[in-house]
């Protein structure tokens, strides 16, 4: 059912088109925040209002945006909500930037991402991926090992949590190391505000003559797979960030911050390696490099709640919010790596839940553990309020994370 009048919540309401609740005085989405370890303060004010809010993003376009819990759940699994819209060079956008483009076919959209998922699943199920420890394991040692080599004081990011992410996903997907530096120059550009620096031509040109090398000599990685398919979908329909060392580096970074600014949980991993795996949920939970804002759009008139979509809508996820939802997570805002239950969603949930799910609790349990077991005096090289972080990126993350040991 409609809003039959705005709702008045300490913050001016109006009234547009369908009934729908457009705030006026809480600011253009994605929100930013002053320190990385607190959520933008006008996420609060959000999650109180009935309904789910329209609101201007950066580039002047109207979305709705989810930032509570049950909300998010329930729009993720909802078959109404995909990647694609009717007339992508007229979508309302997030922001500028190249990354989570629109893509150009709702009627075939899952039926392509059904295609591919249901031939990756396999090979990024739990089981596969725990077979590739060994491996992540020896590329977390040879990062440390360039770490200790470089010696303290040591960017973090640089020498750790960018390095390791690259050849991890670039081992898994069977991309030759030599290509490296495209990739990362391509992740780079795709979340530079502006559109200008990044093109997807090389990339997909690049991909789908990597897909037809792996259809004549396959091997034992992911785009091996993906060319198995018969009548493999383009690359082009599976969305630029497919292939996306960037988003761990990210969280790696974030997640070590988290622990070397806080010397309690530090100490406390250290002591108790057993709560690893309790410290990666935690760390996916609420360290959040940008925020983690997600674009999708509404491909048939939706009625949720109080809330009225029509077919073409750009929906936007806040992951950052959602996972601080004070209904469901208790102190929201306290980093807690024995925090028991964590129900986080921070892969998402339904139809997307983020297939790299278990190679990036993987890959964060691993790097973690090897910092823990090599290097047991860690540390933060300077206060934690003078990391620098990335504000031109539209993801967020730090520019450096100074160690040392």
């Amino acid at each position: 059912m409609l809003l039959a009048r705005p709702v008045q919540i300490g913050h001016s309401v109006t009234q547009r088109s369908r009934g729908s609740p457009l705030t006026d005085d809480l600011g253009t989405i994605p929100f930013v925040t002053s320190s990385p370890f607190i959520e933008p303060d006008r996420f609060a004010a959000v999650r109180s209002l009935h309904g789910i809010p329209r609101m201007r993003t950066s580039t002047g376009d109207l979305g709705w945006l989810v930032s509570r819990y049950d909300d998010a759940r329930a729009l993720c699994a909802d078959p109404r909500i995909g990647r694609s819209h009717t007339a992508p060079e007229r979508a309302p956008r997030l922001w500028h930037a190249a990354l989570f483009p629109p893509q150009s076919d709702p009627r075939q959209e899952m039926r392509q991402h059904r295609a591919w998922r249901s031939r990756l699943a396999p090979r990024f199920g739990r089981r596969s991926v725990a077979a590739w420890r060994p491996r992540v394991q020896a590329w977390a040692d040879e990062t440390v090992d360039d770490l200790i080599a470089a010696g303290p004081p040591a960017d973090a990011c640089a020498l750790v949590a960018m390095p390791f992410s690259l050849r991890v996903i670039l081992d898994f997907f069977g991309i030759p190391y030599a290509d490296a530096e495209l990739f990362h120059q391509q992740q780079t550009r795709a979340r530079c505000p502006d559109p200008a620096e990044y093109s997807s031509t090389e990339m997909y040109a690049y991909l789908e003559a990597l897909l037809d090398r792996k259809r004549r000599r396959p091997g034992d990685d992911a785009m091996s797979d993906l060319a198995a398919i018969e009548g493999a979908p383009r690359i082009r329909a599976m969305g630029s960030g497919f292939i996306d060392h960037t988003t761990i580096a990210l969280r790696i970074g974030y997640g070590l911050l988290f622990l070397l600014a806080d010397p309690a949980q530090r100490d406390l991993l250290w002591r108790t390696p057993g709560l690893l795996p309790s410290a990666v949920e935690e760390i996916l939970r609420v360290a959040v490099p940008g925020g983690s804002w997600i674009p999708r759009y509404a491909l048939a008139d939706i009625e949720h709640g109080q809330t009225q979509m029509s077919a073409g809508d750009l929906v936007v996820f806040a992951f950052e919010s959602i996972n601080r939802d004070e209904r469901i997570f208790p102190d929201p805002g306290r980093f807690a790596i024995d925090r028991d239950p964590n129900p986080h969603i921070a892969f998402g949930y339904g139809k997307f839940y983020c297939l790299a799910s278990h190679l990036s609790r993987l890959m964060l349990e691993v790097i973690l553990a090897t910092l823990i077991r090599r290097l047991p005096g860690l540390r933060l090289a300077v206060a934690p309020e003078e990391v620098e972080v990335d504000r031109e990126s539209v993801t967020g993350g730090l520019l450096r994370l100074p160690v040392t040991w």
